[in-house]
């Protein structure tokens, strides 16, 4: 069954190719053809010219045209031959570019909660290694169908015509070779699917040595030799299964030149046979000799380059064919209305436990409803589910059980495109300038800039910390390194860009000391009067702006009221807040 998906998945990829350039595909396969026709032509060519040599009774005009024509033919293939390849190369470029929008575009329709699956980081990682590849193993296969298939049938017809034995030695050549690359192929393909987790780990581990995100704590710790010895575990894994992969390799190489050498000693000596015995004559001889030094040079290039790279790449593109087979339909775009009741009706969630098998539910029959306009805090332990809630709310996450519905449009049906902005606890520093940056959270907006520097002014961004808001930001492309806290107010001025009648503020305040969070909290509490608002805070004193404030505790609301109302009772809220406040006094 295996194997009959494989095939189905190479003509799928012919396919593909066919359906993004149909006219490109049938030019390049003519070309090919052509270029076929022009070698047996030139090899016709070497025996008309040398049948002339022996029979020429000193009409030097008839030699100098057999000369001519000989030059032609010369001419003729090695200009298909350039032509051909140039125009793979351009088809290559249109390939490229497209495969890797298709590839692009099938990760950006998964689910947020599918890159916390290791399983589907390796397909990811395995089809972006196949998207490299699909290019040369279409072009490869149809270069085998309409160039060297069609100029190995020209040649042995051209061989029969002289002696039937001939084209059936060729047969013989050409038969096993494909066999045994084909159980190279299967070989292959068992290697990459066992690598892919493997190589994925040891480029995590290069991260954690040179990555900039770990650099500081890699040298504070002096771990990088830790890090580096893991490192050169997984290394010593992809090299022990490439050495057996290569062992394989060269075995079945073995056999092949064996075969191949046997077989032109054969057809050479049959040849010499036929000539003695004027069974051909002596221009069949230098043109059958000169098309098998091709013959040979073809069948090499065809079996140890082209074909052995195409079956090298096939794993991955069929790994990179059935990645985008999995999603082909766009998921449904979900319009939210400017005002709406966000209601979570007995919902369940759970991180995949893939260790054990079981599911372990962070999140456990939380049933909320928040009216539009009123600003929310969540409160709790760490790990208690406060993020993970936040990412149900905001539509990242789909609930395992359960409904979010907002308003009348129901949740986990599809994807929120607008309505709903985000600023993360772990947000993304995009070397990019302070206006881009702000700017991506809402590309499509014709908003003025008026309102970028309205926000900026809110968030206490000052695009001066850059040059302006042209300023390249992140020394990657040589701009400037702003602080953790300047980073911070940014990715705020980010969220609140965007518009939005849900703000999710998760941790928003984390790397600013208290005296700006003061500030930014008091902006904060004015901008999110026109929407609804939800904010993780640890910082208690800081959850007093919200109308309402929830207490998660082991991934339940234990609690739910205004400060003054849980300030009033026994229960967890109050602890926490008796324990931050002996702490500052």
């Amino acid at each position: 069954m295996r194997h009959k998906n494989f095939v189905y998945l190479n003509f799928v990829g012919i396919r593909l190719l066919y359906s993004l350039y149909p006219q490109s595909v049938i030019f390049y396969s003519v070309l090919q053809m052509l270029h076929g026709v022009s070698w047996v032509l030139q090899v016709m060519s070497v025996q008309y010219f040398f049948d002339g040599i022996s029979q020429n009774q000193g009409d030097i005009s008839r030699l100098v045209i057999r000369i001519l024509l000989l030059g032609a033919a010369y001419a003729f293939a090695q200009t298909m031959n350039g032509v051909a390849n140039c125009y793979g190369q351009i088809l290559n470029r249109k390939v490229t570019k497209e495969t890797n929008k298709i590839l692009f575009r099938t990760i950006d329709r998964k689910q947020a909660i599918a890159f916390e699956y290791a399983e589907e980081l390796d397909q990811i990682n395995k089809a972006v290694r196949g998207s490299e590849g699909v290019f040369w193993v279409s072009t490869t296969i149809l270069d085998i169908v309409f160039f060297y298939v069609f100029y190995f049938l020209m040649m042995s017809w051209y061989l029969f015509s002289l002696a039937s034995v001939l084209s059936i030695s060729t047969v013989i050549i050409f038969i096993p070779n494909v066999i045994a690359r084909l159980l190279h192929m299967i070989s292959f393909e068992h290697l990459e699917n066992e690598a892919a987790p493997v190589r994925r780990k040891a480029d995590y581990y290069a991260d954690c040595i040179i990555g900039k995100e770990y650099y500081k704590e890699t040298r504070l710790w002096g771990c990088g030799s830790s890090f580096f010895d893991r490192y050169n575990q997984m290394l010593k894994k992809l090299n022990q299964l490439h050495f057996r992969m290569q062992l394989r390799k060269e075995k079945i190489n073995f056999y092949i030149n064996v075969l191949t050498v046997s077989a032109y000693g054969v057809i050479i000596g049959m040849l010499v046979y036929y000539v003695l015995n004027d069974v051909i004559s002596v221009g069949a001889f230098a043109a059958v000799f000169a098309a098998l030094r091709e013959f040979y040079g073809f069948m090499d290039e065809v079996i140890s380059e082209r074909l052995a790279i195409a079956i090298e790449n096939m794993a991955t593109v069929k790994n990179y064919l059935a990645f985008i087979q999995e999603e082909k339909e766009e998921p449904r775009q979900i319009e939210l209305h400017e005002k709406f009741e966000i209601r979570l009706e007995h919902v369940f969630f759970a991180y995949p436990q893939p260790e054990t098998g079981k599911e372990k539910f962070v999140l456990s029959d939380i049933n909320l409803r928040i009216p539009w306009g009123q600003t929310v805090a969540l409160v709790g332990e760490n790990g208690s589910g406060k993020s993970t809630l936040c990412n149900i709310i905001g539509g990242l996450y789909a609930p395992a059980k359960g409904t979010v519905s907002y308003g009348e449009v129901q949740g986990g049906t599809g994807r929120i495109v607008n309505g709903i902005s985000s600023v993360f606890q772990k947000f993304c520093r995009y070397s990019m300038t302070v206006g881009e940056n702000i700017r991506i959270s809402d590309m499509s907006s014709h908003h003025s800039e008026e309102k970028l520097h309205q926000v900026c002014e809110d968030a206490g961004v000052v695009p001066g910390w850059a040059g302006g808001m042209g300023g390249m930001l992140g020394r990657e492309f040589g701009g400037a390194e702003v602080s953790g806290g300047q980073w911070q107010r940014i990715a705020i001025a980010r969220g609140m860009y965007r518009s939005n009648s849900l703000l999710i503020l998760d941790e928003p305040t984390a790397a600013i000391d208290a005296l700006e969070e003061k500030y930014l909290y008091e902006e904060f509490g004015k901008l999110s009067r026109n929407c609804t608002s939800v904010i993780v805070t640890h910082r208690l004193a800081s959850a007093q702006i919200a109308d309402r404030i929830l207490v998660i505790k082991d991934g339940r609301i234990v609690q739910d009221g205004s400060h003054d109302d849980l300030i009033a009772v026994e229960g967890e809220y109050r602890t926490m807040y008796e324990l931050q406040r002996q702490w500052y006094q």
